[in-house]
């Protein structure tokens, strides 16, 4: 049963067709779900890196978790040295993030494992025929945490202290970090003590968002760290 659940996932993925959600009733067949469907996104398309989630009080209270989780990001999921962001899928949504590029990082030898700081846009896609605010977080995490696409926007020196996100020149978010284990440093030395030692793009959470999207739109991030544009297509 997991592994038609698991294949029904990874061929939406693929086709790029929404599936109706199913139940999913356990954290064990959550996760069971989860390892069979980023192993075919692995085979077929590399890690990457990872993506944290939940990782505001808000958020674990809102989807009546108890700590944060994590999703993984394929190659093909990284957005980089272009300014357009296609969105293949229906329920599409935008989350400002520090990301990192790790080399090899552990809780021991963090910061020093970072070799670059971007401020960047995580865009949580969903292959279920819903919006995430209808699914749990048990479906949430068989849908590797509803990773989508990662674009790594500007280099920062620091994490921000204020992110204002506007969508065709109206400001629908300013928000601040309010990361539950302190920063995004702190974020990703949680990532390494659950997963191990990381390499690659990590998308260290949410500073705003999520922000429902849709095709063509233009989008601004700004911040006292760095500002960019970008379009969706």
């Amino acid at each position: 049963m997991y592994e038609e659940k698991a294949e029904a996932l990874y061929r939406a993925y693929v086709e790029k067709k929404e599936i109706e959600p199913f139940e999913v009733k356990t954290k064990e067949e959550a996760q069971e779900i989860f390892n069979l469907f980023t192993e075919k996104l692995i085979k077929e398309e590399g890690l990457a890196g990872y993506k944290i989630s939940l990782v505001t009080p808000q958020t674990l209270k809102k989807f009546n978790a108890d700590a944060p989780d994590f999703g993984i990001l394929t190659n093909n999921m990284i957005i980089k040295d272009t300014d357009r962001i296609p969105l293949p899928f229906k329920y599409a949504y935008a989350e400002v993030e520090v990301v990192v590029v790790a080399d090899k990082c552990r809780e021991d030898n963090i910061p020093e494992c970072i070799k670059e700081t971007y401020l960047g846009i995580e865009i949580p896609m969903t292959r279920f025929n819903a919006p995430i605010n209808r699914l749990s977080t048990l479906q949430l995490k068989a849908d590797d945490m509803v990773a989508g696409a990662l674009f790594v926007g500007k280099e920062i020196s620091k994490q921000p202290t204020e992110v204002s996100f506007y969508i065709n020149g109206e400001l629908k978010e300013r928000n601040s970090p309010n990361f539950v284990y302190g920063d995004y440093l702190g974020m990703l030395r949680w990532l390494a003590k659950v997963v191990g030692e990381v390499s690659g793009y990590i998308s260290t959470g949410s500073i705003t968002g999520p922000i429902p999207l849709d095709k063509n739109q233009r989008i601004e991030v700004k911040s006292d760290q760095a500002s960019f544009e970008v379009y969706t297509v």
